[in-house]
């Protein structure tokens, strides 16, 4: 229930007691009121004496008595029942020394003044009632502006801010919300700073690790391998030592082939050799090959060119994709669409996986660095989910901008 309507049944039940009980004391009085009348009326009764000695047109000028051979004369209006024997109650409609004693008129009067008292009454609540709804309203509003900043707020938009109020409450609750949501913008800029220098951080790392095993593990296993093909054409070597050497050769050959794909996941230098289009389409081959699945892929050439880090970034987003679909979609294949416009980037990774429903609320650290790698290309992810119908991954890079490292993404 809302607050005005909290508000409107209890001022509506303080206004029907408030009435009801002024109707009570209303009554009481008018009760009062009419037995001291008809008193007064009585006394007069017995001190004029018959209607038949008082001179002519005398009897239609006094109030609440008739004479008593008079009968039928109808009330100016109808009262009703339960008013009029509450009010005049059993008493009244005596005979004294030939006069009707009558409050009937009495008694109209004191319904008119009744209704007149509840009209103005009516009146009054309808006033009241508008001045609570204006007033509720008046302070009920920045209380939905609140609410709606802290939804903003809670959907990622920190730069949400509350003008200043009019009522010093409001005005100090503005003002510590904003205060408030600059310190939350603050940290949430610190964090996306260090997770972005973090990223590049293991970036260097890693292309670092790749070229020294590149380097030097790398020549040490392709010495070996020349090595062991060397021994397979010495002539001193019986047959196996010969075969030993092939074993051995084919091993390093086996090494070889896994170190190249540990390079390739540890740094990718093919996007160094062939350009971000080239690096895209060997990451899908290559995923295609260990996974096993079928990967689609449909992309405009030539791409935008993209700073290295941004390069690095993207190439990583779509790397961490891919290896989701192999690991938790259960799915045969996979589209990934790359396109471009005057303005963006747009990509979009798809699968006929099983999907989940709470896609997003289970994130891993692999989506939160998907999602920190497309806030530094200045982009945004989404990802759309639902149970027997995939999963969508659509990233948005806006181009011509330079790599950020803070914001929200």
């Amino acid at each position: 229930m809302t607050a005005f309507r909290k508000i409107f049944l209890l001022m509506l039940a303080l206004f029907i007691a408030t009435y009801l009980l002024g109707a009570v004391f209303y009554v009481h009085q008018a009760r009062h009121d009419v037995q001291r009348e008809l008193a007064a009326v009585t006394s007069l009764a017995r001190a004029l004496g018959s209607p038949e000695t008082l001179p002519s047109g005398v009897a239609e000028t006094l109030r609440h008595m008739r004479p008593a051979q008079i009968t039928g004369l109808a009330p100016i209006q109808e009262l009703p029942r339960w008013f009029e024997s509450t009010v005049a109650g059993s008493q009244g409609y005596e005979v004294v020394n030939g006069w009707r004693i009558d409050p009937a008129d009495e008694v109209e009067e004191i319904w008119e003044g009744f209704l007149l008292i509840s009209a103005s009454y009516a009146v009054g609540m309808a006033l009241c009632f508008i001045a609570l709804f204006w007033m509720v309203g008046q302070g009920i509003r920045p209380l939905a502006n609140l609410a709606s900043a802290m939804a903003a707020v809670a959907e990622g938009k920190l730069g949400s801010r509350l003008s200043r109020q009019n009522v010093v409450e409001l005005d100090a609750l503005a003002l510590r919300f904003n205060d408030m949501v600059a310190a939350l913008e603050s940290e949430q800029k610190t964090v996306s700073r260090l997770l972005n220098e973090l990223l590049q951080l293991q970036d260097k790392e890693r292309e670092h690790i790749a070229r020294v095993l590149h380097d030097d593990l790398g020549q040490y296993l392709t010495g070996i391998r020349a090595q062991a093909r060397s021994w397979v054409y010495d002539p001193d070597l019986n047959e196996r030592q010969r075969q030993q050497a092939r074993d051995l050769a084919g091993h390093c050959e086996t090494v070889q082939q896994h170190f190249r794909h540990l390079l390739q996941d540890l740094h990718p230098l093919v996007m160094e050799q062939l350009g971000l289009a080239g690096a895209i389409r060997h990451l899908a081959e290559q995923w295609q090959h260990l996974s096993g699945l079928d990967c689609k892929l449909t992309m405009d050439d030539p791409l935008a060119q993209l700073s290295g880090a941004q390069q690095t970034h993207l190439y990583r987003f779509l790397q961490e994709a891919l290896n989701n679909v192999s690991r938790h979609a259960n799915a045969t294949c996979a589209m990934l669409a790359v396109q471009q416009n005057a303005n963006q980037l747009h990509i979009e990774l798809r699968d006929n996986g099983v999907g989940a429903d709470d896609f997003p609320e289970k994130a891993g650290l692999g989506l939160r660095s998907m999602r920190e790698r497309a806030r530094c290309l200045g982009g945004r992810a989404q990802f759309l989910s639902k149970v027997g119908e995939g999963t969508r991954i659509k990233l948005t890079v806006p181009l011509g901008l330079p790599c950020v490292s803070g914001g929200m993404l």
